[in-house]
C-alpha cells in the first residue's frame, strides 16, 4: 500500500472545503470565547454582590460617624457657649460688686493714730444690693486708739456696722484686734 494518499478532488473545491474548515474553527473559537466571558460574568455576580453590599454598610457607617461627629461637635460648641454665657453674666456681675482694693483703699484713708494694720480680708457681697464682710486685724497701741478708730470705721458711709469683740480690750498696750466689718464695702 501506498502511504500517499492523492486528492481527487479539483482546486477550488478544495480551496472551498479549506475555508469551511477555518470557518467552522473560527465560529466554534468564538463560541468558545463567548461562553467563557458568559461562564466568567455569571462567577462574578457573587464578588460584586459582595461588594456593592460592603459599599453600602460602609456609607451607612461614614453617614452615622459623621452624624455623630456633628452632635458630639455641635454639644462641645453648645457647652462652650453656655460657659461663655456664664462668664459673661459673671463678669457683667462684676462691675456692680465693690473690689477688695477699693474698700482697703478706703480704710487705709480713715486716721489711724496708734494703729498697725496686718491683714484684711474680703468677702464680697452676692449681689449689689447685699451685703459684704470683712475683716481688719492689727494691732493697736492703746485701748483708746482702738477705740478712736472703731468710731472712725462708724462713720464710714459703706459700713453698716463694725463689729470688734469685747475682749480686744483686755490687755492695756499692744493690742492685738480683729475688726469685722459689714456693708455694702463700696466706696
Amino acid at each position: 500500500m501506498n502511504s500517499e494518499l492523492t486528492n481527487l478532488l479539483p482546486a477550488s473545491f478544495i480551496r472551498d472545503v479549506r475555508q469551511g474548515y477555518f470557518l467552522r474553527v473560527i465560529t466554534v473559537a468564538i463560541a468558545l470565547a463567548v461562553f467563557l466571558v458568559l461562564v466568567h460574568g455569571l462567577l462574578l455576580i457573587p464578588s460584586y454582590l459582595y461588594t456593592s453590599s460592603r459599599v453600602v454598610s460602609e456609607q451607612k457607617e461614614l453617614d452615622t460617624i459623621t452624624n455623630s461627629l456633628q452632635s458630639s461637635e455641635e454639644k462641645q460648641a453648645n457647652t462652650r457657649i453656655t460657659a461663655l454665657r456664664a462668664n459673661v453674666t459673671y463678669l457683667g456681675r462684676l462691675s456692680t460688686l465693690p473690689t477688695a482694693s477699693a474698700a482697703v483703699r478706703a480704710l487705709l484713708a480713715v486716721p489711724r493714730d496708734g494703729i498697725r494694720l496686718g491683714g484684711f480680708t474680703f468677702t464680697a457681697p452676692g449681689t449689689a444690693a447685699a451685703t459684704g464682710k470683712m475683716s481688719v486685724t492689727g494691732v493697736a497701741s492703746t485701748r483708746d486708739s482702738l477705740r478712736l478708730y472703731t468710731l472712725a470705721l462708724q462713720q464710714l458711709p459703706f459700713i453698716s456696722s463694725v463689729d470688734l469683740p469685747i475682749s480686744a480690750y483686755a490687755k492695756e498696750s499692744n493690742i492685738p484686734f480683729t475688726i469685722t466689718l459689714t456693708g455694702s464695702l463700696t466706696p
